[in-house]
């Protein structure tokens, strides 16, 4: 009993934990670019009426975003208490492959990389790799019918807020975490191994840099009715418009921008939509969902 207090502890303190997308700072970059598209299109005349266009109470204080904080609970003691135990770690993961290139192809490569440069290459190759399997495990819930019954829960939000990227089914929330495991496990192990005695698992297992820059530009405006473009860099980077796209209840919107961040993945797969489609949406499931 006292181990769940403490994971919910934990898990209600994740405003005050810089690697996770609702950090104060992250949520306060969001509210203050939210402002800012009000003054810019939605005409607000006056800070006030800016401030009752970004942050309408009632968009954020209903029963859908009880569930969506109830559901943040729930898993994430399901999480540290039962998925963790049963896939491992990260570190666990990467301790593993090392070990397994080791003994299956001999003593490491030991290339020489200045320090700087080496940590900048593993953030790159991270991010790409985290990005694509994000997509993949992304677009297979949405082309797979037994993965789409799980995946629905998060789609049913008829009201979208930072809170809405916690609303997953616990097996959801399973696959999600393997997935990071995993990926970030491989790309570390990897790493690790080719880059033994210059570079350590504590030193490549921080928080991502393009993740970091990533959350600050606005990422919690993607759940929320902020319909923020980024205009000709959405063929590269997707906005929080192309995402809330993704969330509409239209059938014509539908398996649309499945990307977490890059953009390219939806263009190779040709689910990309541009975020200019944003007008008048309606979040939840289609009655034929």
């Amino acid at each position: 009993m006292q181990e769940i207090k403490e994971i919910l502890f934990d898990t209600l303190s994740y405003i005050a934990q810089s690697d996770k997308r609702i950090f104060w700072f992250f949520l306060l970059s969001s509210a203050l670019i939210a402002l800012w598209h009000s003054y810019k299109y939605k005409h607000a005349d006056s800070l006030q009426q800016a401030i009752r266009i970004a942050w309408q109470p009632q968009h954020y204080l209903n029963r859908s975003t009880l569930l969506d904080l109830g559901l943040l609970l729930i898993n994430n003691v399901l999480r540290v208490l039962l998925v963790i135990p049963v896939i491992g770690s990260q570190l666990g993961v990467a301790i593993a492959v090392h070990k397994g290139l080791y003994y299956g192809l001999g003593d490491a490569l030991h290339w020489q990389l200045e320090s700087t440069l080496l940590i900048s290459l593993f953030t790159l190759c991270f991010f790409i790799a985290d990005d694509f399997t994000r997509f993949a495990l992304h677009y297979a819930m949405h082309r797979f019918p037994w993965l789409w019954k799980i995946h629905r829960l998060h789609h049913s939000a008829e009201t979208l807020t930072p809170l809405t990227l916690y609303r997953f089914n616990p097996l959801e929330m399973a696959l999600l975490s393997l997935r990071n495991i995993i990926t970030g496990g491989l790309i570390s192990g990897l790493f690790i191994y080719c880059f033994e005695g210059r570079i350590s698992s504590w030193d490549i297992l921080g928080a991502n840099a393009f993740g970091f820059i990533f959350n600050a530009c606005a990422a919690n405006l993607r759940h929320s009715h902020i319909p923020l473009s980024f205009g000709k860099l959405e063929r590269w980077f997707i906005s929080p418009a192309q995402h809330q796209i993704h969330h509409s209840a239209d059938q014509k919107h539908w398996d649309k921008n499945m990307g977490s961040c890059l953009a390219i993945w939806d263009r190779w797969a040709n689910t990309w939509l541009a975020g200019s489609h944003t007008q008048k949406l309606k979040f939840g499931l289609n009655k034929m969902t």
